[in-house]
Formats: structure tokens, C-alpha cells, sequence
């Protein structure tokens, strides 16, 4: 029987895409248990992300300098039950150390790295085929006794800093274009990008991320001029308060994507090496080209050659997809 204020304890300790895709499990325990206390377990370089959630309670941070802290922090406290959603060695090893009734991680055919499966006390596999955050929803719902839970990806990002002075004045249509994306392979050319660009109606944001990407952000802008706008630099709550206020957002299977993915504004993706059955937001107001593999290799997550392969051919073998189209 679990109490009426349960406390719950959710280990998602990288990357940041992966981060937000987790977010929905958030959402559905609040929903589920109006009152319970939720703290999360992340590396301390993404803190900022998930101390921006309006809905977690807690978070503590961890990395190899102060792991001993960490093991202070979480003997502190006791939950009701801890999910473990990363499932490889080192989420298990921190969840070892928490004190939980259950230990709540993925099935011995799913989980990422089997010996994650020593700690934990509850395991289930999600069917194959859905969509990550239904993977993660589906872990957390089945062990309280739900079924085919579906929750929204909407969050509103807690930020004190302003965003409404980036806006273009007195322009209707605002596109939000993120170019980069963490792997070469995963982003188109900046020729294609902006052969597709001029087939979008409106005032372009361009954002950036790395030093390189910001020169693909400004050769964007000059092919634009009057139309497009450099960003400046924003943390991630401004950058998701910003997409909220936005008409669309373009971007890679990256995590300016993800991001946008926890907001009602519309986007248009890319894929080639990821599958976006698997990885884009859902709802109807996200769209998303998908250049196959020249090579024939099929996969239903990610490339077996994501890291590997220089060629970058089933991003660049889309463009037939979008000619002739306006958005």
C-alpha cells in the first residue's frame, strides 16, 4: 500500500536529450500521487536542467569528485520506491546506495547493461516498437499497476531571465532553427539546410551551442540577411521558455529538439541514424524528414555504425523529401 505523500526517487543522470525524453515519468507520478515528493539523481554539469523542473522536489547531484557526498546526501533519505532509468553499471552502483522498499529498473531484454540488473528489486521490459519516453513511462506506470499510461511532454522551464526582448517586433511568423547536433553524421550540410530553409516562411532565430556551431549559425544568417537573426548564447530554461513563444522550431535529433519537444510549438526534424519512431516528440504538431540508409543497415533505435560511419549519407539523401514543399 503506498501512502498518500509517497517520495520518490528517479535516477536519469545523462545526457540531457535523454534527460528530457524522461520528463513525462514526472509528469504521470504527480498526476498519480498529487502530493508525493520527487527527487532526481543527475550529473552535477546537467544540474541546471532538471533544478528548472517546476515538479521535482529535490535534486542531487553527483560526479566522481564528490561521490562521497553523494552517499551522504541519498542515506539521508528514504522512498517509496526508486526508478532506475538509465540501467547501465554506474545508475546501478548509485542506486546501491539509495534506501528504497523497491529498486524499480528495466528487464533483463532491455536493460542497457545487464549487470545494472544486480540492483535492482523490480524489472520490466516495455514493448518493442514505442516511442523512448513511452519506455520510461511504461517502467514506472506498470510497477504502480497502470496501463497504457499516455502523458503530456509539456513542462514551462522555471527561468528568471527575460526572453520576450528576442522576439522580432511586429513579425508574425518566428522560426527558432537549431543547426547542430552532438554527432556530424546526425546533421544535415549547412547547403541542405538552407536549401530547405527557403522554402519557410519567416524570421529565422538561429541558436548555437559549440564555437563551430555558431559559424554554421552565422553563414545561416548571412543567407538570410533581413529574415534571420543570431542568438546569443541562453541557458536551457531560456532557450525552452524562448521555443514556447515561437510559430516553429527546426532542428536535428538533437537536444535543442528534445527541448522544443516539452512545449506546444511545432517542429520539423531530421533523422538519418536514429530512428524517429523511437526518438522524435510526440504529437501531431512534430514533423520529421527521415533519410534511410544507402547501405541497407536497419536498425530500431540507433545506427550500429552511428559513431563510426564518416559518410553522412542517409541525412544527405532526404532532400527529395522536402523539394517543392512550403512550411
Amino acid at each position: 500500500m503506498i501512502p498518500d505523500r509517497p517520495k520518490f526517487l528517479i535516477i536519469k543522470t545523462s545526457a540531457l536529450g535523454d534527460i528530457i525524453q524522461s520528463f513525462p515519468v514526472v509528469t504521470y507520478l504527480k498526476r498519480k500521487f498529487p502530493r508525493c515528493l520527487i527527487d532526481w539523481v543527475v550529473e552535477k554539469k546537467h544540474r541546471e536542467l532538471v533544478d528548472a523542473h517546476p515538479q521535482i522536489d529535490d535534486v542531487i547531484p553527483f560526479n566522481r569528485a564528490n561521490i562521497s557526498s553523494y552517499r551522504l546526501m541519498i542515506k539521508k533519505k528514504f522512498y517509496e520506491a526508486a526508478f532506475d532509468l538509465q540501467g547501465n553499471i554506474k545508475s546501478g552502483l548509485l542506486l546501491s546506495q539509495a534506501r528504497a522498499k523497491k529498486k524499480v529498473g528495466f528487464g533483463f531484454k532491455t536493460v542497457s547493461e545487464w549487470p545494472n540488473s544486480l540492483f535492482t528489486n523490480w524489472r520490466s521490459n516495455p514493448p518493442v516498437g514505442e516511442n523512448i519516453r513511452s519506455d520510461y513511462l511504461h517502467l514506472v506506470s506498470t510497477f504502480l499497476g497502470d496501463k497504457n499510461q499516455r502523458v503530456e511532454e509539456v513542462v514551462q522551464l522555471k527561468t528568471i531571465e527575460a526572453v520576450d526582448f528576442l522576439l522580432p517586433a511586429g513579425i508574425s511568423k518566428v522560426v527558432l532553427v537549431a543547426p547542430g547536433a552532438r554527432w556530424k553524421n546526425k546533421q544535415l550540410s549547412l547547403e541542405m539546410l538552407i536549401k530547405f530553409l527557403k522554402q519557410v516562411k519567416g524570421h529565422f532565430l538561429v541558436s548555437s551551442g559549440s564555437l563551430e556551431e555558431k559559424e554554421i549559425a552565422k553563414k545561416i544568417v548571412m543567407a538570410f540577411n533581413e529574415r534571420s537573426t543570431l542568438l546569443p548564447p541562453l541557458s536551457l530554461p531560456r532557450l525552452q521558455n524562448l521555443m514556447s513563444k515561437v510559430s516553429l522550431v527546426v532542428a536535428m535529433d538533437s537536444l535543442p529538439l528534445h527541448l522544443a519537444g516539452t512545449t506546444t510549438t511545432a517542429t520539423i526534424s531530421f533523422f538519418g541514424p536514429s530512428n524517429p519512431q523511437k526518438f522524435c516528440p510526440t504529437g501531431r504538431q512534430h514533423t520529421f524528414f527521415f533519410g534511410k540508409c544507402p547501405f541497407g543497415i536497419t536498425f530500431e533505435k540507433r545506427c550500429p555504425k552511428l559513431r563510426t560511419c564518416s559518410t553522412g549519407a542517409c541525412m544527405e539523401n532526404m532532400a527529395n523529401q522536402f523539394e517543392e514543399s512550403t512550411f
